[in-house]
């Protein structure tokens, strides 16, 4: 495992999740109930692991595939998929403003370690503005948006953008991620260095590198 001068991170489920006061103002007036945190927290990482054993619904494009999600993520909640709270969710912004836990300190230390950071996520167009409202300010060198480029992982085309913008090669750089679908899927086939995979609860038992939270990475990159 070497050593890479950059650092590639996803945003969502790797930074930050879901805001549970924000989506429980969109379906409170629909359900009639406020989410728990800590088990959205939880369902976003079932979901990811659904949708990766149901690649098919992927193909019918994101139209079919988003609300799909957030209905499995709905369930793993505990929360009813109602169509209509389901569809509210497609229709908003700014919900990924959560951060995780060690998220902050752990991209902080990375930095101060002197390793250049980036985002390169599958996003609404608005990944920037919810990672400053999640409290990373300014920290990274370039945050790439799947929306605002026009490339969705695991296309590996959205991974240049980020690789040019920093100045660095495909065999330099790592990428941190919670999806074995989307994140790792993208990075080996843009011939990223590494691939580490966030999985803080156990759900991928087999995979390696994997950590369960941000501030793991540090140790993991000095090994």
């Amino acid at each position: 495992m070497s050593t890479p001068k950059a650092v590639l991170f996803d945003a969502g489920g790797t930074l930050v999740t879901m805001d549970p006061n924000r989506f429980g103002d969109l379906i409170e007036p629909i359900l009639g109930v406020r989410p728990e945190a800590d088990r959205m927290v939880q369902a976003h990482y079932h979901a990811m692991a659904a949708i990766a054993d149901n690649q098919d619904v992927l193909a019918k494009g994101s139209e079919v595939w988003w609300p799909w999600w957030l209905s499995q993520f709905m369930q793993f909640a505990g929360l009813m998929p109602d169509p209509e709270a389901v569809q509210a969710l497609v229709d908003n912004q700014g919900l990924w403003r959560w951060p995780l836990p060690g998220a902050l300190e752990g991209v902080a230390a990375i930095i101060e370690a002197g390793y250049q950071v980036a985002i390169v996520s599958n996003a609404d167009g608005t990944v920037a503005q919810d990672l400053k409202a999640a409290g990373f300010g300014d920290l990274f060198d370039i945050i790439i948006d799947s929306t605002v480029v026009g490339v969705a992982k695991p296309d590996p085309g959205i991974f240049t953008f980020a690789l040019e913008a920093l100045g660095v090669e495909a065999a330099d750089t790592w990428y941190v991620g919670d999806s074995p679908l989307f994140d790792l899927g993208g990075a080996e086939a843009a011939g990223l260095a590494e691939f580490v995979l966030v999985d803080p609860f156990g759900l991928h038992d087999g995979y390696r590198p994997r950590i369960s939270r941000i501030d793991e990475l540090p140790a993991l990159l000095h090994a």
